[in-house]
């Protein structure tokens, strides 16, 4: 066999055996029953006898591609596809270290995974802009000056009728425009009935708006934690390669210091250094996790209530393009008489 390896390409499954079930060195093979040179197949947990016997575990391997196997009496691992005899030793040692940053990537993953998850999740694309037309008048008698008052409330909009002042002009203008025998009967009818009830137009319409801003203010707030999520997202797959390139470099310099002792003060310099990079990957890692879990957290929040709130933003939708439209028409109603 060749000498001893710290990795081979299929050596990943050895680093988290447990060597300890390894049977004894007098267990027999499971073909011809030989008690001496066997070995123990990692996959199958089976024994066969070595190549200086009757090579069963050899075609044990070209049988079923079982390529990793334990010496039940030394203890070494044998690749028969690498043709390599690994150094178990050092590879647990090497295992360890890079323990604790292996199961933080994997956590982080899965975290990335559920992320990636609520971002592809819809929610309501709300218009919380509704877009009103405006014109100018201006008069000269006092049903002009109460034609141009007019004027001005509606070109301000609905919104500004909530204003008690407003309220108090319109129904000063609108009397006006009322009591004039010019007034076409279809607006008197459509003033009238706005007069009327002009607290409960204005507070519905308040109602109906400030629940919009609160979806569009929700709407802003997934926007801008998927934006952090996406750019924490970005730097993790950095950082992330930069630790797995990391650690390969470590686990190489470790190696090295094993098989060339001559050379050990240059390679722990090396060693060192990388170690340091690895404590600065791990600040970033820490740092990334904690925003992503952040926004992730925050995510899940803000979609729980824009879900939750659905049904009372189409209904405002509903009640503020109901309400736009009767203003529309009273407005339309006007202009056709001013």
């Amino acid at each position: 066999m060749s000498q001893s390896q710290t990795q081979c390409a299929h050596h990943q499954a050895v680093v988290s055996c447990d060597l300890t079930g390894v049977p004894s060195p007098d267990t027999p093979c499971k073909r011809c029953q030989h008690p001496k040179e066997n070995w123990f197949c990692l996959s199958c947990k089976d024994i066969f006898c070595s190549s200086s016997v009757y090579g069963h575990f050899i075609q044990h391997y070209q049988e079923t591609k079982h390529c990793l196997c334990v010496n039940c009496s030394t203890k070494s691992i044998y690749c028969c596809s690498c043709s390599k005899t690994l150094d178990v030793q050092v590879i647990q040692q090497l295992w360890v270290k890079g323990r604790s940053t292996s199961s933080k990537l994997e956590s982080i993953d899965a975290m990335i995974v559920d992320v990636i998850d609520l971002l592809s999740m819809p929610f309501p694309s709300i218009n919380v802009h509704p877009q009103l037309d405006a014109q100018s008048f201006v008069g000269q008698d006092e049903l002009a000056l109460a034609k141009e008052g007019l004027q001005k409330i509606f070109d301000n909009g609905l919104i500004a009728v909530a204003d008690p002042k407003v309220q108090e002009k319109f129904l000063l203008y609108s009397a006006t425009l009322l009591s004039a025998e010019s007034c076409p009967s279809e607006l008197k009818v459509n003033l009238s009935s706005f007069r009327c009830n002009l607290s409960e137009e204005t507070s519905a319409f308040i109602k109906a708006q400030d629940e919009l801003k609160v979806t569009s203010d929700l709407s802003a707030s997934i926007t801008q934690k998927k934006f952090v999520v996406r750019q924490q997202t970005s730097k993790y797959d950095e950082v992330k390669k930069e630790i797995v390139a990391s650690d390969e470099k470590v686990s190489n310099f470790k190696a090295m210091i094993k098989e060339l002792e001559a050379q050990i003060k240059r390679l722990e310099a090396c060693l060192a250094t990388e170690e340091s990079n690895r404590a600065n990957n791990d600040e970033a890692i820490d740092s990334i996790e904690k925003q992503v879990t952040t926004a992730r957290d925050g995510l899940v929040s803000d979609l729980a209530q824009v879900s939750s709130m659905e049904g009372s933003t189409q209904a405002a939708n509903e009640l503020v393009a109901r309400k736009q439209s009767d203003w529309d028409n009273l407005k339309l109603s006007f202009t056709k008489f001013a």
